[in-house]
């Protein structure tokens, strides 16, 4: 089948409900705006802006909810063949975010929230997008595309894990290209154990991971505990099959550890942050377009950094990636300062 689609996400879609204004509780927030949220839903979105031919494969729920999210997926040219309905009465998954205060200037530093002081309320039990089947997995989506992105946050609870697993054994049947974003989030596992072990299963068939030291640790929890050596982290997967390694260190920039033994660095752009949440979703974005348009991985890398670079600037998540022009010019203009 030809590959007609640069890149799938499969994962939760929800809904957020973005605070309006900075500097208030939520009690003092007067309104909130909606868009679509969850980390693959936020990279696939990013990657449709920035002009990639997308896809997503999910479960959303059979309200009006779940139309929304139908609606503007379809709207932004995000093919949704691989989105199902779910009937049972589950809901999505919802967050609700505050912006309490904020620093007046920053270094991007997407994981690094000391200077912050913003809340998520987030509503995750028995969610539409966990309930997901391996029956439900679209085979046709994941053979057209070239590149399919996996939350690492799907494969917490049954029966999602199994539909994941199922997306990467269509993947390989289909040389399509298999991305992990480790997206560790604590609700959803049983423990830590699980969590290592699970992961350290989907690495060894994964072609490039991204994530932060924090993730990495989670995912080397059972493995090398104490292990802060971000290429002796890369090193044990890329022994294990993976193509490269995207280690990203807030401030101090992202590296990318290669097969063949090179690494290849970015720093960051200078940035009046007004929060942290959803840069590493841009980044992911960024450096997908990166990787599939220009094949070059140190653009891909400056770009995802613009990328995140930009939505720091906004209260929003989704609704602030940049498209592709927006994005270029930002990584142009601050390109010598990310070189290190």
């Amino acid at each position: 089948m030809d590959k007609t689609l640069e890149i799938v996400t499969a994962g939760r879609a929800g809904i957020d409900f973005n605070t309006t204004v900075l500097n208030a509780t939520f009690a003092d927030t007067p309104s909130f705006e909606k868009s679509i949220g969850g980390s693959p839903a936020n990279i696939i979105q990013g990657a449709a802006r920035l002009g990639l031919k997308s896809g997503f494969i999910g479960k959303v729920s059979g309200d009006g909810m779940g139309e929304y999210i139908l609606n503007e997926f379809t709207k932004q040219g995000i093919d949704c063949s691989g989105l199902v309905i779910d009937h049972t009465g589950a809901k999505n998954c919802l967050a609700i975010t505050e912006i309490v205060s904020a620093a007046d200037s920053g270094t991007y530093c997407s994981e690094d929230k000391t200077s912050f002081h913003h809340g998520t309320y987030l509503y995750r039990e028995h969610t539409a997008d966990m309930l997901i089947t391996p029956e439900e997995i679209n085979e046709e989506v994941i053979a057209k595309a070239q590149y399919v992105l996996l939350s690492g946050t799907a494969f917490s609870a049954e029966p999602s894990r199994s539909a994941m697993f199922q997306i990467m054994e269509f993947a390989k049947k289909h040389d399509t290209k298999i991305v992990l974003d480790i997206d560790y989030r604590p609700f959803g596992w049983k423990d830590l154990n699980e969590a290592s072990e699970c992961y350290q299963k989907i690495c060894s068939m994964t072609h490039i991971i991204i994530g932060n030291r924090e993730e990495f640790d989670v995912v080397e929890h059972n493995t090398m505990p104490g292990n802060k050596d971000n290429a002796l982290s890369a090193k044990a997967f890329l022994e294990k099959g993976a193509e490269m390694v995207i280690v990203k260190d807030g401030g101090n920039g992202s590296d990318t550890y290669l097969a063949d033994g090179r690494v290849v660095s970015c720093g960051v752009i200078p940035t009046k942050i007004v929060k942290t949440f959803g840069s590493g979703d841009s980044y992911a974005a960024g450096f997908m377009y990166g990787l599939l348009r220009k094949n070059d991985i140190l653009y891909a890398m400056q770009l995802g950094s613009a990328c995140a670079s930009l939505v720091l600037t906004k209260i929003d998540c989704a609704p602030a990636m940049p498209d592709f022009a927006t994005a270029e010019e930002h990584r142009s203009k601050h390109q010598q300062e990310m070189m290190r």
